[in-house]
């Protein structure tokens, strides 16, 4: 350890009310495998148990120190730790969060190779025991880069404050602190910090998994305000839309006012977010406009950005005082996909399209992008062999060089994405229209997938969610003829993918003690495996079988002793998704049934007349 420095680094936990998930993020914390952490947890107020586990672990971590404090808000939290700090580099993080156990030994190791102000990592969304990505539109984590912010606007995407490490002395000099009393505090934080940067490193690996909070979490009583509340909060409002003269405060400090417009224009699509309250509410709607509007007017060239096209459209109308005509568009544009192609350029044909009641530019409606609101898709279906994705079609007048379907499944904390992923390229098979044929022998492991369109053209690198509203007419009740595979639409409309069987997944072994499945290395394990107990209600689960490090192994083991009756046939099942699925023989590599000598009885394994694998204990008469 530097002998300057009392720490290599000061970890800031913001910790309010966060008793049930609290334990989790300390965890996280204790296990770092880089020495030399300071752990300072700034209880704000909290007005459950938070303090108490707080102080279990500062009694059994001599490294883990708590500030107590009356409630004043997490940016006063977070900038109260930051100044006690010690270590050479500090960062924050949410008491419900979790840090991957590498994470800072990798940004501090890569902070003290490159003499960076700033080290970042791949931060996922962490919801129901599963990570997903933040970002697929600006995914600016494929590699490492050591840059320079104003010669690499990009990371300007990134204004996480939490999955980055910043050198103290730095952040001093630089006053790199949150913004007291305000909710939207880590734009102002982070941005601040990239405009005084030397140099800023970006890993790709993943260092934080930002918890989402879940139907699970709301009926536990632990969710925050219902989302249609907060949207029709003035203050909530108001917090996010003052971040803009924040912003620009701080371009103008750092002598970087030209290049404000440009750069907002990266995080300008937050603006919009509460649009639609102005449907809802009257008091809410002058409020917001009164904001918004002064702002638009402000950005210079505001229609040159890379924005959806109808974020234009929203500024369009309100620079214009066109509100009712905002109004209508808010209400029915997401599931208007219409297109008109005239002298080589397509344009989005709305009814404001060429109509002089609204004098809406031409140019506004251009399509010059793949959107996701205009691709559409005639049909999904799953048979024997194939999942056919039919007559995909994206408008526009670009060239598409690269067209695939991704399937990106669910993956545990601690687990890597890359082994639950699979690329098929798709067929055109006329300028802009696709198929897309999936042989499902080629999903080699059990998991549900979430579904994307991935395409490359004019040197860019897109990727969208597929969705209920992109398909027409779809019959939710005929997705599917094959029993094992099933494409299915979640509550949010998103299209994803049970694949419940993979040829050669598993080894069985079985002795007279117990029976072991062991699934090969292919990928994260999302499922479970059972037996029935007697009556189909009474279901006896196989256990995961430790290693000598306390870590989830690939291996399933049943005893006998616990689970096997007499003369009863049990027939092995796989659960997933609440649904269960008998496990045949296809499973298995080279199966072979055998009998067992247990207590002086046999236990038969052995593979029915349906393919299906089961076992019979037969006792002994005599």
């Amino acid at each position: 350890m530097s002998t300057e420095y009392e720490y290599k680094l000061s970890v800031v936990v913001l910790v309010y009310n966060a008793e049930y998930y609290l334990k989790d993020c300390l965890e996280s914390l204790v296990n770092q495998t880089l020495d030399g952490i300071e752990i300072i947890c700034v209880n704000d107020g909290s007005t459950d148990n938070s303090l108490n586990v707080l102080k279990r672990y500062a009694k059994k971590y001599d490294n883990i120190k708590i500030i107590d404090q009356e409630n004043a808000g997490g940016a006063n939290a977070g900038n109260k730790g930051l100044r006690m700090a010690k270590g050479e580099y500090v960062t924050l993080v949410d008491s419900d969060d979790v840090v991957v156990e590498d994470a800072y030994e990798k940004m501090y190791n890569k902070a003290k190779e490159t003499d960076s102000d700033v080290v970042g990592g791949k931060p996922n969304i962490y919801m129901s025991g599963f990570q997903r990505e933040v970002s697929l539109k600006h995914n600016i984590w494929t590699e490492e880069k050591c840059v320079n912010p104003d010669e690499y606007v990009e990371i300007y995407h990134d204004v996480f404050y939490w999955d980055k490490i910043y050198r103290r002395e730095f952040a001093q000099k630089h006053d790199v602190y949150m913004i007291p009393g305000k909710l939207y505090a880590d734009a102002p934080m982070v941005f601040r910090a990239y405009l005084y940067a030397n140099k800023v490193t970006l890993i790709p690996d993943v260092v934080y998994y930002w918890r989402k909070r879940s139907s699970e979490a709301i009926n536990k009583g632990d969710s925050y305000t219902s989302i249609t509340k907060s949207l029709l909060d003035v203050n909530n409002m108001h917090d996010r839309l003052v971040t803009y003269y924040y912003l620009k405060d701080y371009f103008k400090e750092a002598g970087k006012e030209d290049k404000f417009s440009d750069l907002i224009k990266l995080y300008s699509e937050r603006f919009f977010y509460p649009i639609n309250g102005i449907l809802k509410d009257e008091e809410f709607k002058k409020a917001y406009l009164d904001e918004l509007i002064p702002i638009l007017e402000d950005i210079d060239d505001v229609y040159n950005n890379d924005l959806n096209i109808h974020f234009n459209l929203y500024t369009y109308f309100l620079l214009n005082n066109q509100i009712d005509a905002l109004e209508d568009f808010i209400s029915f544009h997401l599931y208007d996909y219409e297109t008109e192609i005239i002298d080589g350029k397509t344009y989005w044909d709305l009814k404001y399209f060429k109509n002089p009641e609204y004098n809406v530019p031409d140019e506004l409606f251009e399509v010059n992008r793949v959107e996701s609101k205009l691709i559409r898709i005639k049909d999904i279906h799953a048979d024997k062999k194939y999942i056919n994705i039919s007559n995909i079609y994206v408008p526009g007048n670009f060239k598409i060089d690269k067209a695939y379907i991704q399937l990106v499944g669910l993956t545990k904390k601690g687990a890597l994405e890359k082994d639950n992923r699979y690329y098929f390229e798709l067929e055109e098979y006329k300028p802009n229209h696709f198929n897309a044929k999936i042989p499902i022998k080629s999903i080699d492991n059990i998991n549900i997938f979430d579904t994307y369109m991935r395409f490359k053209y004019d040197g860019k690198d897109e990727v969208y969610r597929i969705q209920e509203s992109h398909f027409d007419n779809i019959n939710k009740n005929d997705l599917s003829t094959n029993k094992f595979v099933k494409p299915f639409f979640s509550k949010l409309g998103n299209l994803s993918i049970l694949n419940a069987f993979a040829k050669d997944l598993f080894t069985i072994e079985a002795d007279d003690e117990k029976i072991r499945i062991r699934q090969n290395p292919k990928g994260d394990i999302n499922y479970r495996i059972s037996i029935d107990y007697k009556r189909p209600s009474e279901r006896v689960y196989f256990t995961r079988v430790m290693d000598d490090n306390d870590k989830l192994t690939n291996e399933f083991e049943l005893k006998w002793k616990y689970s096997v009756d007499a003369n009863i046939p049990y027939t092995l099942y796989l659960n997933i998704n609440k649904i269960r699925y008998k496990l045949i023989s296809d499973f298995f590599i080279d199966f072979k049934g055998k009998n067992l000598n247990y207590k002086g009885n046999t236990i038969k394994l052995f593979e029915d007349t349906d393919n299906t694998i089961s076992l019979r204990l037969n006792k002994s008469i005599l």
